[in-house]
């Protein structure tokens, strides 16, 4: 079997804004007014994609993407791979979980972001490679704009790197079954 030594690729998801345009007839005849800060305009935001790095095993999994979701924790399963990963985010004012995402093997490590210091994930890394017969997972590495967690699982396989590019992570998406087969995330 043979597979990419690295992967880094990136799509645009969405682009969405939410603007509306005041109106005033008395002193623009009717028409339209340009948006200002008092007519509640929200600068567009671009969702982009990186990844999915890994093998094609397992079933799809996807927290969805949108721009004002923050990652607050981080839970990894691992032994010689990455048995699964489970994520706590906050979107629209409600902190809610991923479900596991892969299997139940593996040490239970955790990732607690400081969210009084601003602590975003602004990439994540690892390597991929055969594990049970199955092209998975083998290592990740999170990094946040203050520090490094990891590397969780073996350091062997091929490397990749899902680098925000300067932009906050605000969501996963992979491919799952017994391990992490794969993983790619979303960045705004």
């Amino acid at each position: 079997m043979t597979f990419s030594k690295a992967c880094s690729c990136w799509k645009l998801l969405y682009q969405w804004s939410t603007s509306w345009v005041k109106k005033n007839s008395e002193s623009d005849g009717g028409h339209p007014r340009a948006p200002d800060e008092t007519s509640h305009a929200r600068k567009p935001s671009v969702v982009y994609t990186c990844g999915p790095c890994g093998g094609a095993g397992g079933g799809e999994r996807d927290m969805g993407a949108d721009p004002g979701t923050r990652i607050l924790k981080v839970m990894v399963r691992h032994g010689l791979a990455v048995d699964a990963i489970r994520i706590m985010y906050r979107r629209d004012g409600r902190d809610e979980w991923t479900d596991w995402w892969g299997g139940r093997g593996g040490q239970l490590a955790e990732i607690v972001l400081d969210d009084e210091r601003d602590e975003y994930l602004a990439w994540i890394s690892g390597r991929y490679g055969i594990c049970g017969g199955y092209l998975v997972i083998k290592s990740l590495t999170f990094a946040s704009n203050k520090r490094t967690y990891g590397p969780f699982g073996v350091e062997d396989g091929a490397p990749f790197k899902l680098d925000g590019g300067g932009q906050r992570i605000v969501g996963f998406f992979a491919r799952a079954g017994q391990f992490l087969d794969a993983i790619g995330v979303y960045t705004a």
